[in-house]
């Protein structure tokens, strides 16, 4: 169980995927909010704000969910796909440590049409509350994918007709990309970028162009700035 806070991610829960949520706490500002109009809401209490992050932005509503099934398994997910349009993408995550990331690339991901984020069971940050805080909710509009291995993950998909893209300072032009196929994004380590053997499943590694005097850009900048470029052929 998980605590999540703030409008935006607990009325987006309760409206997307109220499955995944166990109850939800709230001042009395919000209990004739349509959103939640049949769903039973507790009074938020010091008690419960005591338990969120000192930093936490609570807003005024607390809700209790469980991310177990927020998450999907990728061979289930997998089997879905039994025809895949060429305007799809799927971002996938390699060990990205921080949650702020990977919230803000699930933002982005849902902002620009993408169809799945893959994350790794065993590696990296994984879905938190800060996570959902900083999605602002988006995240219970896409598919969360966990992947138990990411390099066969991208093989199946492979198989499945998609095209995969690593994100690399050495790669190829990314505004040169026209993306004619189904799309696979994969997206690095802050601080690491890409495993070889990740690289070595990337069907083509792309670099984005930059002028100005900064070397590199975030994790969460770079995939939204392929994100859109992939939009934008799309």
């Amino acid at each position: 169980m998980e605590k999540i806070y703030g409008k935006h991610a607990v009325l987006e829960a309760v409206a997307k995927r109220p499955d995944c949520v166990i109850a939800v706490y709230a001042d009395e500002r919000y209990y004739s909010e349509p959103v939640l109009q049949g769903t039973s809401v507790k009074a938020l209490n010091k008690e419960m704000i005591m338990k969120l992050p000192k930093d936490a932005v609570h807003q005024g509503i607390v809700a209790e969910i469980n991310i177990e099934k927020l998450l999907k398994d990728f061979k289930t997910w997998k089997y879905e796909l039994t025809e895949v349009d060429p305007k799809t993408s799927v971002v996938a995550l390699a060990e990205l440590n921080d949650p702020q990331n990977i919230g803000a690339i699930i933002r982005s991901a849902v902002a620009f049409g993408a169809s799945a984020i893959l994350v790794q069971e065993h590696r990296g940050a994984g879905i938190t509350a800060a996570t959902i805080k900083v999605s602002v909710g988006t995240i219970f509009a896409i598919p969360i994918v966990v992947v138990s291995n990411l390099n066969s993950a991208l093989k199946d998909l492979q198989g499945k007709g998609f095209w995969v893209y690593g994100l690399d300072m050495e790669g190829e032009p990314l505004n040169k990309e026209h993306f004619t196929k189904p799309t696979v994004i994969v997206v690095g380590n802050e601080a690491e970028g890409l495993r070889e053997k990740t690289r070595e499943h990337c069907d083509t590694m792309l670099a984005i162009p930059m002028t100005g005097p900064a070397e590199s850009l975030n994790a969460a900048s770079a995939a939204t700035v392929a994100l859109y470029a992939w939009s934008t052929q799309n």
